[in-house]
């Protein structure tokens, strides 16, 4: 109902969304666990046979936590990217909610099949703004500091500072940027899917629509991030704490170890389904939000309904009326 469009602040859209989910809760799950499902695979692909943990071998342990956080990070950008090439079918599903029009499975689904070369060049552009721009921008300065404490012999002083600063500060910096950059970027696949804009188009429109709203939109993301962390992070120490005692008692250690990976993917894979949805709703009613904000979107659907914009007269067919006017 266009009656239903009006700006809202944080606590309402995120209300909204959560209304939004539950309406429509089986459809955005189903959507959601399609990339899940394709995460769950590659992780398993790697648990099982490139074993990518295990391709180089460092020495030391700095070493082998940079090299775990690399590969840790990879898969966090395949993670994204196969999330955001879903991500228009959940806009259309949030989008006809929030107009009250009709919406299936199938139909968000063509959706986001139809215009799939858009929306992959999009994903491509906001993972290269999103995420490695900040990091170059991470490993850069790591790299300065590290050199600068290399040069000065504060990496071999035996002091714990030096090695704290080379993390600490870098990361805070990539943190702070992963986040504005994000936020500045949001709504860049609402305005490709449903202004059909396509690359730097939707991006600079994006820029544009979230100007006043940045701070709101970074911690709606950082709030969702939090909570997906520990709805993740928790239940995979829980199962293996409820594993290990019944299978040491059962003399099954091996066997527990053999079983926790499965049941923690299909775990994991659940838990991405339901978790996945969040954000793109939100991202859709911050879209329309902005738009009433800045644009009257609103004001200008309440005028649509009411019949009060007539359809502008195409420039050939104007000239042509006034021809047969001046005609006696």
């Amino acid at each position: 109902m266009t009656a239903t469009l009006r700006p809202m602040n944080l606590g309402e859209i995120l209300d909204r969304t959560s209304q939004i989910y539950r309406s429509r809760f089986l459809m955005f799950v189903g959507i959601a666990s399609l990339p899940a499902l394709a995460m769950r695979c590659i992780y398993i692909a790697d648990t099982f046979w490139l074993h990518s943990h295990s391709l180089v071998h460092p020495y030391r342990q700095p070493g082998i936590f940079i090299w775990n956080f690399a590969v840790g990070l990879g898969f966090y950008h395949i993670s994204n990217f196969l999330g955001l090439l879903i991500v228009p079918a959940h806009i259309q599903l949030a989008s006809s909610s929030i107009l009250e029009e009709t919406s299936s499975f199938a139909s968000a689904l063509r959706f986001a099949v139809t215009r799939w070369r858009s929306y992959l060049w999009i994903a491509l552009l906001k993972l290269a703004a999103d995420l490695v721009l900040p990091e170059i921008a991470l490993a850069v300065l790591a790299l300065g500091i590290g050199s600068a404490e290399e040069i000065a012999g504060l990496l071999d002083s035996g002091a714990n500072w030096p090695f704290m600063l080379l993390f600490t500060a870098p990361t805070v910096i990539g943190v702070y940027l992963f986040l504005r950059i994000g936020a500045c970027l949001s709504l860049a696949m609402p305005a490709a899917a449903i202004e059909k804009l396509t690359g730097f188009a939707a991006l600079r429109r994006s820029w544009t629509l979230t100007r006043g709203s940045r701070v709101r939109i970074m911690f709606t993301w950082l709030a969702i991030f939090i909570t997906s962390w520990i709805a993740t992070s928790i239940p995979q120490i829980m199962l293996w704490e409820l594993m290990y005692p019944i299978a040491s008692s059962l003399h099954l250690v091996r066997l527990a170890r053999q079983l926790y990976l499965p049941l923690a993917y299909i775990m994991l894979t659940i838990i991405h389904a339901v978790l996945g949805p969040i954000f793109p709703i939100a991202s859709t009613l911050f879209y329309y939000d902005q738009r009433m904000r800045r644009e009257g979107y609103d004001i200008e659907r309440l005028m649509d309904a009411a019949g009060l914009q007539a359809p502008l007269t195409p420039p050939a067919e104007a000239a042509h009326s006034a021809q047969e006017e001046a005609l006696p």
